[in-house]
């Protein structure tokens, strides 16, 4: 069976194992995730059991340091290295096949279109708050797929139960902290105060 902690953890990560479906990954793709929170961690994970090469990026080095033990082959933090040169690198100058980009911020939109392989796939799952522009020719002379992802499928809600089921996910490190129901105000105010540091918070019920 599952333990609270588990149940905790489907939802969010249902959301990126969607996403992960919406790009139609295959073992023959290299995926870039931008983001390494809950949901991101979720995309890691789903692209990693397929057999895809993924390359996690984020700016926290502990995030990126558990998307690794997470799946991730390669990580980049976006606020200390050249993305771009790495990736060259890693992927013999091609880009990535996909790009799943899960914060939701101009920057990262742009990262994700930019980046991506000739004919790639890019799956949006961030919102971002405010219009963000783009250069409309590189949808066009890249030729690429651009998908939104929101929520999950049956079917997405069934591969995380089996995952976790395993007892190979480490769920206390992506619970960042358990309170008691009289807690919540404490457990609200440190999300507020660094939502970037926070996966998931449980508050249990005795």
């Amino acid at each position: 069976g599952l333990t609270a902690k588990d149940f905790a953890l489907v939802e969010p990560m249902s959301v990126g194992f969607h996403a992960v479906a919406r790009a139609a990954v295959t073992d023959l793709d290299i995926v870039m995730v931008i983001g390494c929170g809950m949901i991101g961690v979720g995309a890691i994970i789903r692209a990693a059991l397929r057999g895809a090469k993924v390359i996690a990026i984020d700016v926290d080095d502990t995030k990126l340091a558990l998307a690794k033990r997470l799946g991730a082959i390669y990580t980049i933090n976006s606020k200390t290295e050249d993305v771009h040169k790495r990736l060259q690198s890693l992927t013999q100058n091609d880009g990535p096949d996909v790009v799943i980009e899960a914060v939701g911020a101009s920057v990262t939109y742009q990262m994700a279109i930019n980046e991506v392989a000739f004919t790639g796939r890019v799956v949006c799952i961030g919102y971002a708050k405010t219009e963000i522009a783009f250069e409309t020719k590189y949808f066009v002379q890249k030729e690429l797929d651009i998908r939104g992802s929101r929520n999950a499928m049956p079917e997405d809600f069934r591969a995380v139960i089996g995952y976790l089921k395993r007892g190979t996910c480490p769920k206390d490190e992506l619970i960042s902290g358990i309170y008691k129901p009289e807690q919540v105000r404490e457990a609200m105010e440190t999300w507020i105060a660094d939502p970037g540091k926070v996966f998931r918070i449980l508050i249990q019920f005795e």
